[in-house]
């Protein structure tokens, strides 16, 4: 606004100019006279009017490239662009890939970020995040440089990660609040699902406190056109016990995001990259369709699934991935007492063991503290009345790192051991004997099934609504603790099988010993399965598996008893394979997994051997098209400026910074004045000529 003083430029050379004007005496000739007063003073006047009109020219063209606005606040008409802090975030979520006949939402994105460049001028400061969870810092406090957009439009990749707006947003407002520059603003672009807000109201108080409220806002958004899409929602593996050459149930919940239209797929089941079942599914719009397969398993060991649907508008949700474990053989650990002992437990796992699904080993109890328990799956203990204190402590260590026992007393058991047992692995209480082996005159029956437990899954028909009566004529009198549960019920209601889970590992107890003369269970069909079951279930759970996580979040595991050297990795996602450096807490192995950007099943590897698998999949939340409208949005963020085309970003921007530009008009006016000024000066030169000819 300092060239205003060029306004007096003008007025110096007219001043200039009269102080050069010489006065010649004429002839006293009266003609004479009153023509060069006539002529003076029409000179004097033109020279005023041309004084003034090129005046207002220089005013008009200084104030045209000040760039003067029509605006209501601070800065009045004449405002100036000082420099500005900005952070700019942009959604780049799953839902930002949804594909349309010109491209994808990120191109749209793309676009929009590009335009924003137009915005800034060098002296600015910059900031770029990623609105995803985990969030991701693109450039951090830059200053406006030409190269600035193109390196961060590389980055601009797709991805499967979970919108944010949230953390990205408070970080902004927070960064801003800061900051030293008087211009702060923040850029929005994003399709704004709601459940990338999920706490919009705290925004409503915050924007209005002293220090937020001068932030200005805008909001870019991204809209979605092609809502054809069925995402898989979940799977479910519904059998919790898992057996080779059995029936393996699989439940997928397919959802229509389709506002209106009947959307069809064919949804298949692929298990170890071998297709195994597949259906066709149609879906009602804006419904979730359940679809169950059945399969029969023929590998053991981890199994790595996925369920998968055919093409549509956001491919990205149309995979949903598990796993699951198939013990191999489970190796068991039989101990009984030295002297002459009948156990029904070896015949009734016979078929199990020719099989190969049981690897069974029988030993008497002294000799327990020979037998590496770590080698085993399972530890049967059957017949033992006396339980040595180191037992327990090993039992205990044993169950907290993933194994499995079943307890069956004997004949004569000293409680106050057997008390110790309970309390260490959190059963709750043995009481006393109750009732008299071998005497059969009274008795009690089997009155209830935990039906819903696992052990007992499909071994019953739905219709079948009771067992057949099994008589326990003695047995040990049992209070079960907080944490255990009561898998079979007497009809006095005490237990009659009771299970507690310790940390990784399970404990079951049977109140009364395997034997004819304290109950008909081992002549009873029944308790084939019951044991089988028993051993399967216990001796399975040392292997952690169905282990499943949301991309983008860090995975945590620990692992115990493994033998050095310590070489872990990863595989699986893009294929490549990652390697872990552990954490050692004695004997516990820590490991932690960060790079979980991409679905899929994740195999964790000690030296060559799989240890777990992760299954990495998006977020469901992501397919949801549901979203703010520029109403809703204007509600949780109040004084946002809602820039509606990506073409008009840079005006809209400038509008809403200083109003209505009035540059053209001035410089319009100016032009006007200069034909006006060339016109004056002209005639006025010619009409002088004129008379001066006719005077002559």
């Amino acid at each position: 606004m300092y060239a205003l003083a060029a306004a007096a430029i003008p007025l110096l050379i007219h001043l200039l100019n009269r102080r050069k004007i010489k006065r010649i005496p004429f002839s006293t000739v009266q003609f004479l006279k009153r023509l060069e007063k006539k002529q003076m003073r029409n000179l004097r006047i033109r020279q005023l009017l041309l004084l003034l009109l090129r005046t207002l020219i220089i005013l008009l063209l200084v104030t045209a490239f000040a760039r003067p606005t029509l605006q209501s606040g601070a800065g009045g008409i004449l405002a100036e662009r000082s420099p500005i802090e900005a952070v700019i975030i942009l959604d780049n979520s799953l839902s930002l890939n949804e594909a349309r006949l010109t491209g994808t939402l990120l191109d749209k994105l793309r676009q929009a970020f590009s335009a924003l460049e137009e915005v800034f001028q060098a002296g600015d400061r910059i900031t770029v995040l990623q609105a995803t969870l985990p969030q991701q810092v693109l450039a951090n406090q830059e200053p406006f440089q030409i190269d600035l957009w193109e390196r961060i439009g590389q980055k601009l990749q797709s991805n499967y990660l979970k919108s944010d707006l949230d953390n990205a947003l408070l970080q902004a407002l927070e960064q801003l609040r800061q900051s030293a520059y008087s211009n702060r603003e923040i850029y929005l672009v994003s399709d704004f699902q709601e459940s990338a807000l999920q706490n919009p109201v705290q925004f409503e108080e915050l924007l209005k406190k002293p220090g937020y409220r001068e932030i200005k806002l805008f909001a870019v958004p991204i809209t979605h056109e092609n809502y054809e899409n069925i995402s898989v929602d979940s799977v479910e593996v519904v059998n919790r016990l898992i057996e080779i050459n059995q029936p393996l149930r699989i439940k997928a919940f397919l959802h229509n995001h389709h506002p209106e239209k009947y959307l069809n797929t064919l949804a298949s089941v692929i298990l170890n990259e071998n297709r195994v079942a597949q259906q066709n599914v149609s879906i009602p719009p804006q419904q979730t369709a359940e679809v169950e397969y059945q399969a029969t398993l023929t590998e053991n060991g981890f199994v790595q699934g996925r369920i998968e649907t055919e093409s549509d508008a956001l491919q990205e949700d149309n995979r949903r991935y598990f796993n699951f474990y198939v013990p191999n053989r489970i190796k068991v650990l039989h101990l009984f007492p030295p002297e002459n002992f009948t156990s029904f437990v070896p015949l009734i796992i016979q078929p199990a063991m020719e099989r190969g699904i049981f690897d069974y080993t029988g030993d008497v109890l002294p000799n327990w503290s020979n037998r590496n328990f770590t080698d085993y799956d399972i530890i049967i203990l059957e017949g033992i009345n006396q339980l040595p204190e180191n037992l327990l402590l090993r039992l205990k260590y044993f169950l907290e790192n993933g194994g499995g026992m079943l307890a069956i007393p004997g004949d004569n058991i000293v409680i106050s051991q057997y008390q110790a047992l309970f309390r260490e692995l959190g059963l709750g209480d043995i009481l006393e004997l109750r009732g008299r082996a071998g005497e059969s005159g009274q008795f009690l029956t089997l009155q209830e099934i935990a039906r819903e437990h696992p052990v007992f899954e499909g071994l019953f028909e739905a219709r079948e609504q009771r067992l057949n009566p099994i008589e326990v004529y003695a047995g040990y009198r049992v209070r079960p603790g907080a944490e255990a549960q009561t898998l079979l019920q007497l009809s006095d209601r005490s237990p009659l099988l009771l299970q507690a889970k310790l940390q990784g590992g399970t404990a079951f107890f049977l109140s009364s010993p395997l034997q004819p003369e304290w109950s008909q269970l081992p002549l009873k069909g029944f308790v084939v399965p019951l044991i089988y079951r028993l051993i399967y279930y216990s001796g399975a759970r040392k292997v952690a598996d169905r282990q499943a996580l949301r991309c983008g979040l860090v995975f945590q595991q620990q692992f115990t008893n493994l033998e050095a050297p310590f070489e872990f990795r990863v595989s699986g996602g893009s294929g490549a394979e990652i390697k872990l450096t552990p954490r050692l807490r004695g004997s516990t192995v820590f490991l932690e997994f960060r790079e979980t950007e991409l679905p899929g099943n994740y195999r964790f590897f000690h030296n060559d051997e799989i240890l777990s698998i992760l299954s990495l999949n998006s977020w469901k939340e992501e397919s949801r098209l549901r979203f703010y409208n520029e109403e809703k949005l204007k509600e949780i963020l109040p004084a946002v400026n809602y820039l509606g085309s990506i073409g008009g970003i840079a005006a809209e921007v400038q509008k809403n910074r200083f109003g209505k530009e009035l540059w053209k008009y001035f410089l319009i006016a100016a032009f006007i004045l200069l034909g006006v000024e060339m016109i004056l000066a002209r005639t006025g030169a010619k009409k002088e000529y004129a008379e001066l000819a006719e005077s002559a």
